[in-house]
């Protein structure tokens, strides 16, 4: 007999990935200006986790403040060098962390934290 299981649902939000990039002032070439440069993909849907007192405590140690912790279908293709906007506000990826779910299926958890400054967005 076959067991089946239902398969994650990513749907308390979503949000547009960006990678922070480092781009020539005109104005001043000697000093890269940090900026985030969209990845040109559709939206990526999320589910929403709790951020547990003890992650908490130990994110604050260093001084970091986590805004939200979110599951995502693996991917790869993420790193601490991206920005997540979600609902206008950006995020800065802190960690990412591969994990499978109780019911089998591969995924990856993002924390993510307050950037340390809002960035400008850049076409190239």
């Amino acid at each position: 007999m076959l067991k089946t299981q239902a398969m994650p649902e990513y749907v308390d939000g979503c949000f547009d990935l960006f990678d922070i990039v480092d781009r020539t002032d005109p104005e001043n070439p000697s000093f890269p200006v940090r900026k985030i440069l969209s990845r040109g993909i559709a939206p990526i849907w999320y589910r929403e986790i709790s951020i547990y007192d003890h992650s908490r405590a130990t994110l604050n140690q260093v001084d970091v403040e986590p805004t939200m912790k979110v599951r995502i279908p693996r991917w790869d293709g993420i790193s601490s060098n991206c920005v997540c906007v979600v609902n206008g506000l950006e995020h800065k990826v802190y960690n990412k962390t591969d994990v499978v779910s109780k019911q089998g299926f591969p995924e990856t958890e993002l924390t993510l934290i307050a950037p340390e400054m809002q960035y400008e967005v850049t076409e190239t």
